[in-house]
């Protein structure tokens, strides 16, 4: 168990040497009931007196470094309530969802009616999630969640795509990211996602404007891993190389300004 913990742990620490990133890689585990919640984790209901929205825990545990459980008592999220099954999936749970997204999210009730038609849902198996720092892992990771910038995120798509070939399948509702697609879309589909974060995960999530988010499922970690390792040996890197070695030079208009500006004292060039 601790030698598997220190591989997830390295793998960690090689996402932070080949990205930069600013925040913990995150790390979650799906449990099955909370006798599987370590001890001294902490748990919005419990140590924080309150429910909260999934994605505020995703942004503490990148952030400050914690560890923490979410079961159904710790979460107000209407919509993560429903796809974690910890709310029936009822009529009127349907009927709130597509009411609230007309004028918002849709221009009617048939278009706000088509996103439930790509929502996935978690296995009832499933009671809740234990979330860390991937360099800080106390159980094995179902999925990790790396926030990045969309150059990471382009570094981690070469990554996969360095074994996998192809390309990378992309969709995204511009809502439901952290959560759902970061979480149950990648768990069900057992496939890396690109995710552009939606207003959740930014109002509520604290995510910046310049963040978008790469979640890889357990069963894809190492492959990404030994591509990020051959393509940054190839070359391919983080911070990008910017190519320098040219000649730079001025707009002809700035040109004759500033010559004129300069009574010619400028040097001139051979």
């Amino acid at each position: 168990m601790k030698d598997n913990l220190e591989k997830y742990q390295e793998f960690g620490n090689k996402f932070e040497e080949y990205l930069r990133l600013s925040t913990f890689p995150i790390a979650i585990k799906l449990i099955k009931n909370e006798a599987e919640i370590p001890s001294k984790c902490k748990s919005p209901s419990t140590d924080l007196k309150l429910q909260n929205f999934l994605c505020q825990n995703f942004l503490m545990v990148r952030r400050y470094g914690w560890t923490i459980a979410i079961t159904e008592k710790d979460c107000i999220c209407k919509v993560a309530r429903v796809v974690y099954g910890w709310d029936p999936l009822t009529k009127e749970a349907i009927n709130f969802a597509n009411q609230f997204s007309i004028g918002l999210y849709a221009k009617d009730l048939e278009t706000s009616k088509k996103w439930g038609e790509h929502l996935y849902f978690m296995k009832d198996e499933y009671k809740g999630l234990i979330i860390s720092p991937l360099t800080r892992i106390k159980m094995e990771p179902d999925i990790v969640q790396i926030y990045c910038n969309p150059a990471q995120a382009m570094r981690l798509i070469q990554a996969y795509l360095f074994n996998q070939g192809g390309t990378l399948e992309f969709t995204s509702a511009g809502r439901g990211g952290s959560c759902h697609e970061g979480v149950i879309k990648t768990f069900l589909t057992d496939k890396p996602q690109l995710i552009i974060l939606g207003n959740g995960d930014r109002v509520w999530g604290g995510a910046e404007d310049n963040e978008v988010m790469f979640s890889i499922p357990k069963s894809k970690l190492k492959m990404i891993i030994e591509g990020l390792k051959s393509t940054h040996e190839a070359g391919l890197r983080y911070p990008i190389p910017k190519y320098m070695n040219y000649k730079p030079d001025f707009q002809l208009s700035f040109k004759k300004k500033a010559k004129d500006r300069a009574g010619g004292t400028l040097v001139k060039e051979k």
